[in-house]
């Protein structure tokens, strides 16, 4: 078992060949197929996120990891040199736009003034790396809560829609329940603590980036608890596969059953269908 490391950079954390939940989300969601295979892309919003990240809970890294690009048209050789000379002297850094900024700070200015989300973020620590192995697979496991605060582990994110219907369906959607019962438990496994919260800071991220905090209850880390072991075992299993056969990764697998499934659509459409 490997000691949190403070000093970890999240780059160095993301490169770590320990099983993180994302994986086991995208296991969740689609398919080992589509786990192993998915290509990490950063988008603007996915970048914005980071930005808000590191500006709430690690603001003095901020000006050290990020720079905003400057105004000039790169188009006309003057531009193009202009921007040049940036990228080299932003070498390692995130690149945002003047209009992502504005909103990095009007989001990470919303979080710290609400009263709420700003006292679950303050007096804890962030962005702790921690490691265990799984005693059923034996596989390394991995995680970074974003904030560790009063017995509870926080996590932070930017959203389109933090109300709570939408937050709600948001949480279904992106298998939220499985990375609440996945850092819980790798925190607790390799810490000895027993920690049971877990809540989300969720903010909007545009104007006028409205803030709400949310708590995952007991049973819903359960679910969450749940999921996450069925996607671990089918992991597990697609790798003993792979060792016992000597095939690559993926060459085995076809994403979905390879046999023919009978298909129904939901129990809520039938009921809508009723309703008509």
């Amino acid at each position: 078992m490997k000691e949190s490391k403070k000093l970890m950079s999240n780059t160095d954390y993301h490169a770590n060949e320990a099983l993180g939940s994302s994986l086991l989300k995208l296991i969740h969601l689609k398919s080992v197929l589509h786990a192993i295979t998915k290509e990490f892309t950063q988008s603007e919003a996915m970048a914005v996120g980071s930005a808000v990240h590191s500006l709430v809970l690690e603001p003095e890294t901020f000006t050290n990891e990020y720079a905003v690009s400057p105004k000039c048209d790169r188009r006309t050789k003057i531009g193009k040199a202009v921007y040049a000379d940036f990228l080299a002297d932003s070498e390692g850094k995130t690149v945002l736009s003047e209009a992502s900024l504005y909103d990095v700070k009007g989001m990470a200015t919303a979080v710290m003034e609400h009263p709420i989300a700003s006292r679950v973020l303050t007096g804890g620590r962030s962005e702790y790396s921690y490691f265990s192995v799984d005693k059923e697979t034996g596989i390394e496991k991995k995680c970074r809560p974003d904030y560790e605060n009063g017995g509870a582990l926080i996590d932070l994110k930017s959203t389109r829609d933090a109300s709570f219907e939408g937050f709600a369906k948001q949480m279904g959607d992106l298998g939220y329940l499985i990375q609440a019962a996945w850092y819980l438990d790798v925190y607790n496994e390799a810490t000895g603590e027993d920690l049971k919260e877990f809540f989300i800071v969720a903010v909007e991220n545009f104007s006028p980036y409205a803030v709400a905090v949310y708590k995952i209850d007991e049973m819903q880390i359960e679910v969450g608890r749940k999921q996450y072991r069925k996607a671990l075992t089918e992991y597990a299993s697609f790798l003993k596969d792979c060792e016992e056969v000597g095939e690559p990764k993926a060459k085995m697998l076809h994403g979905y059953p390879a046999e023919i499934t009978t298909i129904q659509v939901p129990y809520w459409f039938l009921d809508q269908i009723k309703g008509a």
